[in-house]
């Protein structure tokens, strides 16, 4: 009996063991106290607000002490691993995965969002950086509604919020707007990658607005501000740049007058061909980052200013050949052949001697047989 009661009890112990793992640990981040050169002081963070901290000096102690944070010459927070492996998604241009683990790390740091510098706010504005990148618009404008800029401590991260502007007028298709606030900010000294944002928004509002001169040049922003950093906006860019080419009617006859004899090289059509063919290129080898040209852009490859000389050659080539041979071999042939036969045979008969005086002065051979008879009749008179 005593057997069965403890085999009994045994799953019993098993749940009670899971349920204990399983809890929720309390929070705590890991943080370094600097109170002066010589005073340093691990300790873990258990509440924060703007100007406090609540913290342990162990992460299994069960007391704590407030202090505020001005009191301490700086408090570095420790990087959670949980960050550093969404950063490395981020990096890695794995945005999708990359969102869900910055949206965990904000709601596990959340007990120190107002602190500045604080992971919680840090993983909240990487989570909209997420969204801004794969292009959820709406979600972007959802999460800014409940983010705190302030605990933000980088310059670059909170201009980058200041800007996201832009990118709700582009959900709004508020194509005036766009203008309007990219005419104020021109001659602004602005990072690369915030030019880039602009050209690219800029760009699809002059396009919407039946201005596609003025969205090349926008898109042309959006494609070289910042391409190694800002690899989805400079590939949308390309793309926007070639479908605004290949339905300009200039293009469109360049296309088809290309390598005739019509084809004209002086238009702005034939230019804007050879942009397109150039960046379709571009996109194929190095802007696409793995993702193929667009099968409506591929006819474009052969459009290139390398290849346009070619093109124009060759039907030049069937008349250069012609040419060559028979201005060449007719014109030997009869004048080798006719000048050494009748020279030769008339020379031979005494007959011939009386031409031979005439053509003396234009050919030398024929001049040269008759004044070797005498030499031989001088020699038999010698005899």
């Amino acid at each position: 009996m005593r057997t069965l009661i403890f085999a009994a009890g045994l799953p019993l112990f098993a749940l009670i063991s899971t349920a204990q793992e399983e809890a929720p640990k309390p929070f705590s981040a890991e943080a370094i106290l600097i109170m002066g050169a010589d005073d340093i002081l691990p300790i873990w963070i258990t509440a924060a607000t703007k100007t406090e901290i609540r913290y342990m000096e162990s992460a299994v102690a069960t007391d704590t002490a407030d202090m505020r944070i001005s009191k301490a010459k700086s408090i570095y927070l420790m990087e959670p691993k949980e960050f550093s492996q969404a950063i490395d998604l981020f990096q890695g241009r794995k945005y999708a995965e990359a969102k869900q683990k910055f949206a965990w790390v904000k709601e596990r740091y959340k007990p120190m969002e107002a602190m500045p510098g604080n992971h919680s706010a840090l993983a909240a504005f990487y989570e909209l950086e997420c969204m801004r990148k794969l292009g959820d618009l709406e979600g972007l404008a959802a999460g800014l509604q409940k983010f705190i800029k302030d605990p933000l401590t980088r310059d670059y991260q909170r201009t980058q919020v200041d800007y996201y502007v832009f990118w709700d007028a582009v959900r709004t298709k508020g194509w005036a707007r766009i203008d309007a606030l990219a005419k104020e900010h021109e001659g602004e000294r602005l990072p690369n990658f915030l030019r880039a944002q602009i050209g690219y928004c800029h760009g699809l509002a002059l396009e919407a607005l039946g201005k596609p001169g003025p969205a090349l040049n926008a898109y042309n922003i959006a494609l070289t501000a910042d391409s190694g950093a800002s690899e989805e906006l400079t590939r949308q860019a390309a793309q926007h740049i070639l479908r605004i080419h290949k339905a300009d009617a200039g293009v469109q006859l360049a296309m088809k007058l290309w390598g005739t004899p019509d084809e004209n090289k002086n238009t702005q059509g034939y230019y804007r061909l050879l942009e397109a063919g150039s960046i379709a290129k571009l996109y194929e080898f190095l802007l696409g980052g793995g993702t193929p040209l667009p099968a409506e852009y591929k006819t474009l490859l052969k459009y290139r200013e390398g290849e346009a000389p070619a093109a124009a050659k060759e039907p030049a080539k069937p008349a250069d050949k012609p040419a060559d041979k028979p201005a060449d071999k007719p014109a030997d042939k009869p004048a080798d052949k006719p000048a050494d036969k009748p020279a030769d045979k008339p020379a031979d008969k005494e007959s011939a001697k009386p031409a031979d005086e005439p053509a003396g002065e234009p050919a030398a051979k024929p001049a040269a047989k008759p004044a070797d008879k005498p030499v031989d009749e001088a020699d038999k008179d010698a005899e």
